[in-house]
């Protein structure tokens, strides 16, 4: 199968403009600063706009339009739907290309191994773990993306380096030069609709990922037959599909990589150190050290209730049906704290995997959908918010625990976004883990912080 690479997009660029400050798009500007790019900042919010860069803000109808080399958007703005920014039909009109932070990068910064990782769910973890066996093996690392630090913030490896990168489909689309050494994908499922307007859509930008992989390079596919249609019509890359003989050792050692969706993500991290020349016996003492994410599958509270464990798990993360099925598969004996602000009208990956959940506690906007999604399956609990939920699942916990004798979870996974309620996911996360604390510190023998 025969692909030419397309070499990576080498035009000079002397002048831009960056739509939206937030932390993506204020590395971006200081990357460009720093390589004396002539740019031009806009944000909804001018006071985002740090004061040493005052002078460089403009409405975006001001903007120089016909002297524009490329556009930098941040990847919250979207280029189209579910309504296009209005700088997006000023693009289209004057023919500056829309571009993201990634973008930027490749263009200004020295060259150095690309690993890209995308997908649904487990991207984030999958570009951590990827990243902390490469760093515990001696290999020089960036690693960042759409995980919470910008690529720009960061210094280039070196041409023997490697980035490490999670991409998200709204970044994926708007950056045409890239040319990554490995790419993964790691599974898709339905996912950020309302931006991309249909499954076909969102496919398409996650494709992005494995187009143009090196000719010496690595596509990795996950366990997903509907993966093997994002790849392209010809490539010279090797391609790889992942199965269970991927998977490394050391991971049933690893709370941190709790359930089969982890051992999936280590899988593919392993199969990418083991292509790059990371021995074995390196792979799993990494995976051993490996501390996992915040707020996906985080242990952030334990406590002895006569002899055996409840613990409590944070995985605020799991946004959405898949990645909260995901989280029910990993655990037995859980008390699942669940709800927000639905992505989906139903709950049928979930709904495959209760039965482990002995009891639901849904709060907050999808609470009576979720309750009649669930209705007859398991019992459900009708809570006043993220606090009450946690609360009445820890209580139902512990009288479980005393009675049967045996370790219980209390589970936040909400299968659903927290704009409902909170800023984002972390947020959530982070007062999910306070309740919890504040609970097993109530009891005569507990760790906290874990």
């Amino acid at each position: 199968m025969l692909h030419k690479s397309k070499p990576a997009n080498k035009q000079r660029l002397q002048k831009i403009a960056i739509l939206g400050l937030g932390r993506s798009g204020l590395a971006a500007l200081r990357l460009a600063v720093s390589n004396h790019i002539t740019t031009y900042v806009f944000d909804d919010n001018a006071e985002k706009v740090p004061e040493e860069f005052s002078d460089l803000y403009a409405h975006y109808s001001d903007w120089p339009w016909y002297e524009l080399d490329a556009v930098v958007f941040s990847p919250g703005i979207p280029t189209y739907l579910p309504e296009p920014h209005p700088a997006s039909p000023l693009c289209a009109k004057f023919k500056v290309p829309i571009i993201s932070d990634i973008e930027l990068v490749i263009r200004l910064q020295p060259a150095s191994k690309w690993i890209v990782i995308t997908g649904t769910n487990g991207k984030s973890t999958t570009t951590a773990l990827t990243a902390h066996i490469l760093s515990c093996s001696g290999k020089a690392v960036a690693v960042g993306g759409n995980l919470g630090t910008s690529m720009a913030e960061l210094n280039s490896p070196g041409a023997d380096g490697y980035r490490v990168v999670e991409l998200s489909s709204y970044q994926l689309e708007i950056t045409p030069s890239l040319n990554p050494d490995i790419s993964a994908i790691l599974n898709l499922s339905p996912d950020h609709l309302d931006r991309h307007g249909s499954m076909a859509n969102y496919a398409a930008a996650k494709a992005e990922a494995v187009r143009n992989v090196k000719p010496d390079g690595l596509i990795i596919l996950g366990n997903g037959s509907n993966l093997l249609p994002l790849l392209p019509a010809q490539y010279e890359s090797q391609l790889h599909l992942i199965s269970k003989d991927d998977t490394p050792d050391g991971i049933h050692q690893n709370f941190a990589l709790s359930g089969s969706h982890n051992a999936e993500n280590a899988a593919v991290a392993a199969t990418i150190c083991r292509y790059v020349g990371i021995k074995e016996e390196h792979i799993k003492m990494a995976i051993l050290s490996f501390k996992g994410l915040p707020h996906r599958l985080e242990l952030v509270a334990s406590c002895d209730i006569a002899g055996n464990q409840l613990r409590i798990i944070n995985d605020s993360k799991a946004t959405n049906d898949a990645a909260a099925a995901r989280a029910l598969s990993s655990f037995q004996r859980i008390f699942w704290c669940a709800g927000g602000l639905a992505k989906e009208t139903s709950l049928p990956n979930c709904i495959k995997e209760l039965r482990q959940v002995k009891h639901a506690y849904l709060y907050g906007n999808s609470k009576t959908q979720f309750q009649s999604e669930l209705s007859g399956l398991i019992p459900t609990t009708l809570a006043k918010n993220l606090e009450d939920a946690t609360s009445k699942a820890f209580a139902a916990a512990k009288e479980f625990t005393l009675q049967d004798g045996v370790d219980s979870f209390v589970l936040l996974s909400p299968a659903a976004a927290s704009f409902d309620t909170f800023a984002n996911f972390e947020e959530r996360g982070r007062q999910f883990t306070d309740f919890a604390q504040k609970l097993c510190q109530q009891q005569p023998h507990h760790m906290e912080a874990l």
